[in-house]
């Protein structure tokens, strides 16, 4: 589930839980506590229902929170009663549910987002075609990335021309693929190397994480989560090699 889906639910049960803030005012300072309460639980109860999973695991406790206050401040402007201090701290009320899952989550430890298994004691790593952490038994350690793009062949770089006009200039017209020895013509981009011009495929290219499979040169401009899976595969006295 993407954040952004993750984020619209959540918003929508935060909007469910103000209507029932909203209605439990009506039964006086017992009422206002007892809704702030149940915002917490709609929001826990909406998120075990719906398997939301926050990327940050305050968010939870803060919408409940606004929820609970929004809940409040819209009671006290459709009517003419006057809230006492205490009402206000149904919003922390509200909090404990949610905040009780955090803590569950925190002491269970960060998981393995392929696999579920808990990274305690193990390596993990964060995917740079998927953005997903994967641990040690879920990752491709010679292919610099883990096994879901692995197995669906998840493009790492831009497939936008421009892109690559950027980092080779001019597209190779003749012989093949030093990699998978396709034949260069319209339907197959290749691109020399700026080191030895060698010529590779945009997909070997790709498949190599940006990195010449001769000499080792790799493709400027590269973000660091890249860089650091290409590195430790350059060849000794090559081009870009650390000696």
């Amino acid at each position: 589930m993407t954040t952004l889906r993750t984020n619209v639910l959540l918003a929508a049960l935060g909007i469910f839980a103000v209507a029932a803030q909203l209605i439990a005012t009506r039964w006086g300072l017992i009422g206002d506590l007892a809704g702030g309460f149940l915002c917490g639980l709609i929001i826990l109860a909406g998120m075990r229902v719906l398997a939301l999973e926050a990327e940050h695991i305050y968010l939870p406790l803060l919408v409940a929170s606004a929820a609970s206050l929004l809940g409040l401040v819209f009671g006290v402007l459709g009517s003419d009663i006057a809230y006492s201090r205490a009402a206000w701290t149904a919003a922390l009320i509200a909090a404990l549910p949610p905040a009780g899952l955090a803590i569950k989550s925190v002491l269970r430890g960060a998981r393995c987002q392929l696999c579920r298994a808990r990274l305690r004691g193990l390596l993990s790593f964060s995917c740079p075609r998927c953005h997903l952490v994967a641990c040690e038994n879920c990752w491709q350690f010679e292919r610099g990335r883990c096994r879901l793009c692995e197995a669906n062949q998840v493009h790492l770089f831009s497939l936008e021309l421009s892109w690559w006009q950027e980092r080779f200039g001019s597209q190779v017209r003749g012989g093949r693929c030093a990699l998978c020895l396709r034949t260069a013509d319209w339907n197959v981009a290749h691109w020399a190397c700026a080191s030895c011009g060698h010529s590779q495929c945009r997909s070997c290219w790709d498949d190599t994480n940006g990195q010449c499979s001769r000499c080792g040169w790799t493709i400027p401009g590269l973000s660091a989560e890249v860089s650091e899976f290409v590195a430790a595969a350059v060849h000794p006295g090559t081009p870009g090699s650390i000696d």
